[in-house]
């Protein structure tokens, strides 16, 4: 069924270059095939590939084009831009986070970490209210209006809709978030949106960004992020949307294709393709298929099959007499099915049902047939408790302020703190700034507080103030290209450090941040390794302070190392993080806090005058963190002691994962932590499943990057990855899964479990009059299936209450199905030996 060469409507598609176009593709269309080629086209028009974006809705379709993409130009691929919509989000506030106000270090939440968040701040217990509340919280976000985006915006205004006590909580839970380095899903939508509305700058840039971009799965798309897509378009106005409107399943969790695609027309003017030809299931099946779609209120694409398609087998339809006769049923078919294929694949089958409770039930008698399945509740893999063990402990390494992460690490294995000493050292700690992540940190232990070295080096030594400017923000690929230093002896300006670099590594769009081209560097720029010596030598004995300096740290030890520089270990503040702790701000960039502060001396993203207004910034904040010494030392006298081997610990490790590959650091880890020998003694799976983590780390491992760099990469993996992209790379297992995880998958044999009215469609949909979102989503789940597609339904549920097979089944045209007897209908036949043989001869691999 597969195709060699493009059709014609393909190929229209893929010769349209420039201009918007607006692409409706039904399953099986070929779709990917066409995006890829569609590349290419442009690639060998002359649009260069770094200024190609391709973005999907799943890491499984973004590794999909990623593939295609590197057969078909092999040289380019790794030049272009193929993300998952949170994947691209997270890379803009990276490079913009210092200019916004976020901390350069970041970290992403995945609802786990923030449901856990949620519980604590709310004091709710049971797990739907906590979603609830989670989803309210990220909706205020997500719909936030022009005005709202505003850096200065209040948060509780922002979340005002709430009510004033839950508003005052939801600004506590961002709070914690900003507190922690953290942002939530929600927040990478948020702040992209509010740093394009807010900095026309950073508008100007991103909107020079690309020239050719394709945006897929258009019917999932909110408006909060089709605003983003439109701004990157804006420019050129070279835009591809592509989706199957029929396949529009998650309206229920915002999102708006029919406002989108409106806005899209309005706004771009796009020329309007469709594809009908479907390649990749049999002809019943889709015949099947598009005459369901046909009871659409309004039906928005054709589905026909290839003259290629195989005309496939019809469709079983059994009634079972209740839940369990019907996994028993489905059981058989699937043990059927694997008897009469040698090499057959129990992952190219997929169970499907309308809601989790489906699942439970299928999933048990499935298991006791031993028939190889999986759920993704039972699968959840990074959300296990084994694996957040483990990766708590690799992002406090990555992130010395992730409070939850800390927590985590104290918990398992125990280390003899108990709980009352925690709440005690967060309670007190919020009168004097003294975070529970400080006794994370060797520095606390000098003289009882972690700010001794800076107060000291300020009141009585020398502190080094600095900035840098770059091409780019990966340790491993670009250089610094400018220092700005101011050496402070006492307090008091002593002397400044200036130079530029000159760069081999071209500055492309940085030259839009900082100012510099290729041309100024080379006429002005000094070697870098003369520059660095320089530096090291005017710093030499300092403390390093900067403002979300952590960057600058990471750039200046990875680029003097490039040229054979050796660096001492730093000791560095960074006034980001104090003026977190110390002052009161809807927004801590550094323009932000010059504002509220008054101070004289302005920023201008030149790396000098940066330098010089995170000085007055840390003079003024110098007297508040002196202010409360006494009560940090006092606290760390009392509950120190039981911190401080830990603390030794992860500085340890941190200091090696500047040097170990991100597998090898997890071993190490694992095994230093305490962690193997914890689950030594617990159920041999999850030693397995922490196996299964560094194989994946090595998997995900990019070796061109920086050990330090990689590891962010992997961790943020872990938390943008859905559980679903796991499974496909288990064993070899049946998935049971509800429509809504299947989207987007494909399956040679599909069975639909539980299709019953008030099953599918549900109660609540023939409550509240939504039956078209229904019939998509059993759309959907039909057009899962290549070659065979079983449904099933049962007669009585769990309390013994009478069930009618479902609408749907009745939607479907008659010659695509073949009713399956149920066992008491079958002894019947059984009595007419003429009619069993008929039955026999015509649905042998049925029964």
């Amino acid at each position: 069924m597969s195709q060699t060469q493009p059709n014609p409507e393909q190929r229209k598609i893929i010769n349209h270059i420039n201009g918007s176009i607006l692409v409706l593709a039904p399953v099986g269309t070929g779709k990917t095939r066409v995006l890829s080629s569609r590349v290419v086209q442009a690639i060998n028009s002359g649009i260069p590939p770094e200024k190609i974006l391709c973005l999907t809705f799943t890491n499984r379709a973004a590794k999909e084009m990623q593939e295609r993409l590197a057969q078909m130009c092999p040289q380019e691929f790794r030049h272009i831009t193929i993300k998952t919509f949170h994947s691209l989000c997270t890379s803009m506030l990276r490079i913009e986070a210092r200019q916004i106000g976020l901390p350069a270090d970041f970290i992403v939440y995945d609802d786990a970490d923030c449901l856990g968040l949620i519980k604590d701040i709310f004091g709710l217990s049971e797990h739907q209210e906590l979603k609830n509340k989670f989803s309210q919280v990220s909706n205020c976000k997500l719909k936030a209006s022009h005005f709202q985006l505003s850096p200065n915006y209040p948060l509780e205004k922002l979340f005002a809709s709430l009510g004033i006590r839950e508003a005052q909580l939801a600004s506590q839970y961002q709070a914690t978030l900003q507190e922690r380095h953290a942002l939530d899903f929600a927040d990478l939508i948020f702040y992209v949106r509010s740093m394009l509305y807010s900095y026309p700058e950073i508008r100007q840039r991103w909107e020079k960004r690309f020239d050719f971009i394709q945006v897929d799965e258009v019917q999932d798309t909110h408006l909060s992020e089709y605003e983003i897509v439109r701004c990157l378009a804006s420019r050129t106005g070279n835009i591809a949307m592509i989706g199957d409107l029929d396949q529009t399943i998650y309206e229920w969790r915002g999102s708006e294709p029919e406002k989108v695609i409106s806005q899209f027309k309005q706004e771009f003017q796009p020329q309007e393709y469709s594809l009908t030809w479907n390649y990749r299931a049999t002809k019943i099946l889709l015949n099947a298929a598009s005459a369901f779609a046909d009871s659409f209120t309004h039906r928005h694409t054709n589905i026909t099959p290839a003259p290629t398609c195989e005309v496939g087998e019809l469709i079983p339809v059994y009634a079972a007499k209740n839940q369990f006769d019907e996994a028993r049923w489905i059981a058989t078919q699937i043990q059927t099915l694997a008897n009469n294929d040698p090499s057959f694949a129990y992952n190219r089958v997929a169970v499907l049902t309308r809601n989790h409770k489906r699942i439970e039930v299928i999933s048990k008698v499935l298991e006791k047939f031993n028939i190889p399945c999986v759920t993704v509740e039972q699968h959840q893999f990074f959300m296990r408790q084994e694996v957040k063990d483990a990766l708590a402990y690799l992002r406090l390494i990555l992130n010395p302020f992730d409070t939850g992460s800390m927590l985590r690490m104290l918990l398992r294995p125990s280390r003899g703190i108990g709980s009352v000493t925690i709440e005690n050292v967060i309670k007190e700690g919020e009168a004097c700034g003294f975070k529970l992540t400080d006794m994370a940190s060797t520095q606390t232990f000098i003289d009882g507080d972690p700010f001794s070295s800076l107060l000291r080096a300020y009141n009585e030594g020398t502190i080094v103030v600095f900035d840098v400017e770059t091409t780019g923000f990966s340790a491993s690929e670009d250089e610094v290209v400018e220092i700005a230093a101011a050496k402070l002896v006492k307090g008091k300006l002593e002397d400044e450090f200036h130079s530029y670099i000159a760069n081999t590594v071209p500055v492309g769009e940085s030259e839009q941040i900082h100012g510099y081209s290729d041309k100024f560097l080379a006429a002005n720029g000094k070697p870098a390794f003369d520059v660095f010596g320089e530096f090291l030598s005017f710093a030499k004995d300092a403390l390093l302070v900067g403002h979300n300096v952590s960057f600058d740290i990471k750039m200046l030890i990875a680029n003097a190392s490039k040229v054979g520089v050796l660096t001492p270990q730093f000791q560095w503040a960074d006034t980001w993080n104090l003026a977190n702790r110390f002052v009161q701000s809807d927004s801590y960039s550094l323009s932000a806090l010059a504002e509220k502060l008054r101070l004289t001396q302005l920023p201008s993203h030149r790396a000098i005058d940066d330098t010089r207004t995170t000085i007055e910034l840390l003079a003024t904040l110098i007297p508040v963190i002196q202010l409360r010494a006494d009560y940090r030392q006092a606290l760390v006298y009392r509950y120190g002691d039981e911190f401080e081997t830990i603390a030794t610990q992860i500085e340890n490790w941190r200091q090696a994962s500047q040097e170990l590959r991100p597998a090898d650091l997890l071993g190490k880890v694992f095994i230093e932590s305490g962690l193997y020998d914890y689950y030594q003694h617990e159920e041999s799976k999850r030693l397995e499943n922490i196996k299964r983590l560094v194989k994946i780390f090595q998997e995900q491992d990019d070796l061109a990057l920086h050990p330090d760099t990689a590891l962010r990469s992997i961790i943020e993996y872990t938390a943008l990855a859905k559980n679903l992209d796991q499974i496909s790379q288990d064993n070899n297992q049946v998935p049971i899964v509800t429509v809504h995880q299947s989207k987007g998958l494909e399956f040679d044999t599909v069975f639909l479990a539980g299709i019953s009215e008030e099953e599918f469609p549900s109660y609540f949909s023939l409550r509240d009059g939504k039956l078209e979102e229904e019939k998509r989503l059993f759309y959907v789940a039909m057009t899962r299936a290549k070659k065979h597609l079983f449904i099933s339904t049962f007669l009585r549920d769990s309390q013994h209450k009478g069930k009618s097979r479902s609408q749907f089944i009745n939607l479907l045209p008659a010659e695509y199905l073949v009713e399956i007897p149920s066992r008491q209908d079958l002894e019947i036949m059984l009595s007419s030996s003429k009619q069993t043989e008929i039955y026999k001869n015509q649905n042998s691999k049925l029964i």
